[in-house]
């Protein structure tokens, strides 16, 4: 695939439509991401952002058409918000990893510690495999979610606020992670995010959503206030959409 340039495209979306219980999710989205490139998705809260991140995913029902440059579903990575796992469930980072990646019992020979620790150093969490899970920061977690993610490498990664609740020097590393894999691994990136300061250093491109498409184009024009009143302003956003 490629677009009217002829760059090679990672995902293409059109006319996507999304309803969850009579109420429209998503209206007729369409949008283009460019092969090695961190492409954000931007947006008020309830405008359909994770929606449209899991449409990708293949997790939701949906109208349209999505094409994703990938081998299979095991060359897209996804990174959801939070696991929804119970709390007072006795995990450790490495239980849940050897659940996730080797779809065994998570109790396995020692001989997988050096792999999983491997793994968790993509991201800087190589100390955290034998912490538990319900003790581990914001931060944490999400460099926890990410490792997993990464094997094997996607073609294409989905992120969904991987920096939500995570301090500067996280979200710092987080971003120098996200470059990493653009620029060394050729990964493509479609990034889920809110903080438009970090959208501005870090994206190649940005849309916007509530609902429909309310801004395309490139992020230095993030701080203009037309395009600002565009992606916040107009139609409001459905509660509840995520």
């Amino acid at each position: 695939m490629t677009d009217a340039a002829g760059r090679p495209v990672a995902v293409w979306i059109r006319d996507l439509g999304l309803s969850l219980g009579g109420v429209r999710i998503l209206d007729r989205v369409s949008l283009t991401v460019r092969s090695r490139t961190i492409h954000a998705v931007v947006g008020p809260n309830g405008a359909g952002k994770t929606s449209l991140l899991r449409c990708l995913a293949g997790t939701m029902p949906h109208t349209g058409d999505i094409r994703i440059r990938a081998k299979g579903r095991a060359d897209i990575g996804y990174v959801p918000q939070s696991l929804g796992l119970d709390g007072a469930l006795p995990l450790t980072v490495r239980d849940v990893l050897n659940v996730a990646l080797h779809r065994r019992p998570a109790f396995l020979p020692r001989r997988r510690r050096p792999a999983l620790t491997a793994l968790l150093d993509r991201t800087g969490a190589g100390h955290l495999l034998d912490r538990p899970l319900a003790a581990l920061s914001g931060g944490e977690l999400r460099r926890v979610l990410l490792a997993q993610a990464l094997e094997p490498m996607p073609t294409v990664l989905l992120l969904d606020e991987p920096a939500s609740n995570v301090d500067t020097p996280g979200m710092q590393r987080f971003e120098e992670i996200l470059a990493d894999l653009r620029d060394r691994h050729g990964t493509t990136i479609v990034l889920v995010a809110h903080d438009l300061a970090g959208v501005a250093r870090l994206a190649d491109w940005v849309t916007a959503i509530n609902r429909a498409v309310t801004y395309d184009g490139p992020p230095d024009r993030l701080t203009d206030a037309g395009v600002l009143d565009r992606i916040f302003g107009g139609r409001q956003a459905v509660q509840g959409a995520v």
